[in-house]
């Protein structure tokens, strides 16, 4: 039933306006008359979907709770980032929203099945020619305004796009702080046939269903290149999507106004263009207090926890009983962690990391979030994937997780550390403090002392994370991934944002040969083995396990039936599709 509604989704995607002079206010009467397919299997008449419950409505304002802002506007931006509702991809996240169900994946993870077309309207993968072509959606337009100036989108657009992230051509290659060279390793060329046909190319060997996963599940925002000569301020940002950024105060707050000519309808009502909401605004919320207040004060519409707790339990529990909104309960796939630099002494001992894991106690920390104290200790990768073999760990293995203080100083005594060590750790501005203050309570027991500080500004944590002469280690995730690219890119030798700096040759060795996999038999062998090398290495100490999340949102939001809001894959869709309803 979940591929069904998936392909339903896929082949009802979006009627489009026939030339970018269309409005896009309020109430549209007239759909164009031939809908938009997706996929590869050629044209298919759309149906209405299921409603909600309750009549869509236009107009309205909306608050939402962000972590922490970035003041960086390219389109070669993070694929977390998605508080850029200015920016699009050709591909989306199937958004689910007659059933949460659709979301029994991991996020980042996301299988073919489950891809929808967003710029992309129709594709086919050639796998022994080893390409893609892609058409783009007709009537797309980018936002009025410099630098585009409200233009029609064309392939050369995502030509442009790719180009940049790879150095391909003759397009320099830009700076960012992402690794898409990594992320797109598939890729040997991308060109345009014409305006509205893209044609990406595999390298040699790579043109797998595994690789067009890969392919599609890279998030590259579409721009143009306009962008390389306008200042690239938040002025100028500006894209496809369905919120155009009118205001941002850095590190506080984002707002965004209605796209008047966005092309985009509402599948489950093919007569109403998107997006209902009239204004958006993200804030950034320093602490869990406040977070708390302005939900039950009704000013905050919605936060979503993405694996970091945003509330205590008892703050939940409050928010819970004041019956202003519902919570939503999610696993999470990847705990925090203490990330090592595992070439520096003393953390080239293995030892040493299997003591630093023995001394935390991690049913504590788990009560201490608020959860009834039970641990779950992922793999390399979420034990949810039919990859993870943590239910067959070895004995010795699944008991290097429990608290052994006695176990500890044992171990530090072998390693030559009976009297302890300290060292410092630099968190960025999302991560737990209290959390990982409780660790250092549990390391000092040991004799190990943790001396904290927090990064002013996440790319300032990352640059350090990515030195590995620099003594500060870093917070850090404990394995738990969904995914072959965000795994290497943890993990393996371009690893970033939080690299161990590791020189495992065999890990690595698999790790690289799981990515060149051409069968999703070899694929999962070689991930089976990965998903024990990883813990029993302890290159990340774990401070948690894999922890219950949560999404709030308030009774005043109407299309909503319950999906997991991901920031990094789902957030901008989802919110063009929901309504305030008072």
């Amino acid at each position: 039933m979940k591929k069904l509604i998936a392909l339903l989704l896929a082949l009802t995607m979006v009627f489009a306006l026939a030339s970018c002079g269309g409005s896009g206010a309020g109430n549209s009467s007239a759909p164009a008359s031939t809908p938009a397919s997706s996929g590869s299997e050629g044209d298919k008449s759309a149906a209405p979907l299921e409603t909600t419950g309750t009549e869509p409505q236009y107009g309205g304002e909306v608050t939402l709770y962000y972590p922490k802002f970035y003041n960086y506007f390219d389109p070669a931006m993070m694929d977390e980032y998605q508080f850029s509702f200015w920016y699009e991809t050709l591909w989306v996240m199937d958004w689910g929203l007659n059933g949460a169900d659709t979301y029994a994946f991991d996020a980042g993870a996301i299988p073919l099945e489950y891809m929808a077309g967003q710029l992309a309207d129709s594709w086919e993968f050639d796998q022994s020619a080893g390409t893609l072509t892609v058409k783009l959606r007709d009537g797309v337009c980018f936002q009025d305004g410099e630098p585009y100036n409200g233009r029609a989108l064309t392939a050369d657009d995502v030509v442009w796009s790719y180009s940049r992230l790879l150095g391909i051509n003759g397009i320099a290659k830009v700076e960012t702080e992402f690794d898409w060279a990594n992320a797109l390793t598939m890729l040997a060329g991308v060109e345009a046939v014409d305006d509205s046909t893209v044609v990406f190319t595999f390298a040699d060997g790579m043109a797998t269903d595994i690789q067009l996963q890969a392919l599609m599940n890279a998030k590259v925002n579409i721009g143009g290149a306009e962008w390389d000569s306008c200042p690239q301020t938040w002025e100028y940002a500006k894209g496809t999507g369905p919120y155009v950024l009118s205001e941002y105060v850095q590190d506080n707050s984002m707002t965004f106004v209605k796209n008047e000519k966005y092309y985009g309808h509402d599948e489950r009502y093919p007569d109403n263009r998107l997006p209902y909401i009239d204004k958006i605004t993200l804030v950034y919320i320093a602490d869990s207090a406040n977070v708390l207040a302005q939900a039950m004060a009704k000013s905050l519409d919605w936060f979503g926890e993405n694996g970091k707790s945003v509330l205590s339990g008892d703050q939940l529990a409050q928010l819970s009983s004041a019956n202003v909104g519902n919570l939503y309960g999610y696993t999470t796939g990847s705990p925090s962690a203490i990330a090592l630099k595992v070439g520096q002494e003393p953390f080239s001992d293995l030892r040493v990391r299997q003591a630093m894991q023995y001394a935390i106690d991690l049913e504590a920390a788990n009560i201490f979030l608020g959860n009834d104290g039970d641990v779950v200790v992922p793999g390399l990768w979420n034990p949810s994937l039919t990859w993870s073999t943590v239910e067959d760990w070895p004995a010795d293995l699944s008991e290097q997780f429990t608290y052994n203080p006695d176990k500890a100083k044992e171990l530090l005594k072998e390693a030559g550390y009976e009297n302890g060590f300290e060292f410092e750790i630099e968190l960025d501005p999302t991560a737990n403090l209290d959390l990982y203050q409780l660790a250092a309570s549990y390391l000092e027991e040991v004799g190990i002392t943790m001396k904290i500080s927090v990064a002013s500004e996440m790319m300032e944590a990352v640059q350090h994370s990515q030195d590995y002469s620099d003594p500060r280690q870093s917070a850090g995730f404990g394995g738990g991934f969904g995914e072959y690219m965000l795994a290497f890119m943890m993990t393996g030798d371009g690893a970033m944002p939080n690299a161990f700096g590791h020189t495992d040759q065999d890990y690595l060795n698999k790790l690289n040969a799981m990515g060149a996999a051409s069968t999703t038999e070899e694929q999962a062998k070689l991930a089976k083995e990965l998903d024990q090398m990883f813990p029993a290495a302890h290159w990340a100490i774990l401070v948690d396990g894999i922890q219950p999340a949560y999404d709030y949102m308030s009774n005043r939001i109407g299309g909503y039936t319950g999906e997991k809001v991901y920031y990094k894959d789902n957030m901008r869709t989802i919110w063009s599709r929901l309504w305030v309803e008072e």
